[in-house]
């Protein structure tokens, strides 16, 4: 799932927490790089179409003005039971972007829901968990990986894990302040993980995660402090609709990978990226996460389910 945005800009409210994330300038004309928002936008659902990746795209409200409404994966997750979880935002400008409209389209299309688990009360707490950015969710093991922020608290993170009965796996990772999500320094799918493990502090949690990661059989890519930073970890591992397994990254990440890391990748999932600089350069946010996942069922016209 994508959200086409209206109201892309970079948003004062995330810039502290946000290393990745650059201040408009003075002289930045805001509907021009909206345009080439929308651009970004359009070429990468093109280039998801054509590889025969399934996706839908909703339109963001002008009237909401979500500055970060292209970065879905941050308010909603969707589950094979059914279930939808919604999550508290740290940035008030942020929680606009929860919208029930969306969760009532997914199923008017067929997409069986089946409760929907409400953590935004959290938020009057000053407990954050901001979705699959805060969370790298192993879905078929039920665990959690996450690094703690100002945007992922402790607090939160046991919440959820009694909500959805998931092991939390938690530790700290910091670069001149604490890494505002996890899914900036971790990727990590059937087939491959990619970790950034300089940032880890806790060198026992460091070790530890290394050996549960290349035990579950996956291509582990240790990550460079400086590759992360050009969104490497930023990727999400999808199949297509003939079965084929893809590594979606920006171009940017691409780029930043070395001959051996391409390989070791390229031997296990074909690797896509997409040209998207400007998203990047003010949202702080790359291809991961643009893209939530629906692993919600669908019930076809013959009544039969579809994963």
């Amino acid at each position: 799932m994508l959200i086409r945005p209206k109201n892309f800009s970079s948003n004062e409210e995330t810039l502290a927490s946000n290393d990745f994330q650059n201040r408009l300038k003075e002289t930045s004309s805001l509907s021009s790089i909206r345009e080439t928002v929308d651009s970004e936008f359009s070429n990468m659902s093109n280039i998801l179409m054509d590889h025969g990746i399934d996706h839908i795209v909703f339109d963001d409200i002008d009237d909401l003005g979500s500055p970060d409404a292209i970065f879905p994966n941050n308010w909603v997750t969707l589950h094979e039971s059914g279930t939808v979880v919604l999550y508290p935002m740290m940035s008030p400008k942020r929680r606009k972007e929860r919208r029930p409209d969306i969760t009532r389209l997914l199923s008017d299309d067929g997409f069986l829901i089946s409760n929907t688990i409400d953590l935004s009360y959290l938020e009057y707490e000053g407990q954050f968990l901001e979705g699959t950015g805060s969370m790298i969710l192993d879905r078929v093991n039920k665990k959690a990986y996450a690094c703690i922020s100002s945007r992922t608290t402790a607090e939160a993170l046991s919440v959820f894990s009694n909500a959805m009965d998931y092991e939390i796996f938690e530790f700290r990772s910091t670069t001149d302040i604490p890494i505002y999500h996890t899914n900036v320094m971790m990727s990590l799918g059937e087939d491959t993980a990619l970790v950034c493990f300089d940032v880890i502090k806790e060198k026992e949690l460091s070790t530890k995660l290394r050996s549960e990661l290349t035990d579950s059989g996956r291509s582990v890519i240790n990550v460079s402090t400086d590759q992360m930073n050009q969104f490497l970890c930023n990727s999400l591992e999808v199949k297509n609709k003939n079965d084929e397994k893809y590594l979606l990254m920006s171009e940017i990440a691409e780029n930043a990978l070395t001959v051996r890391q391409k390989k070791m990748i390229k031997d296990r999932v074909k690797l896509l990226s997409f040209p998207i600089p400007t998203i990047e350069r003010y949202g702080g946010g790359s291809v991961r996460c643009m893209l939530a996942e629906v692993f919600l069922k669908k019930e076809s016209k013959n009544n039969v389910l579809q994963p």
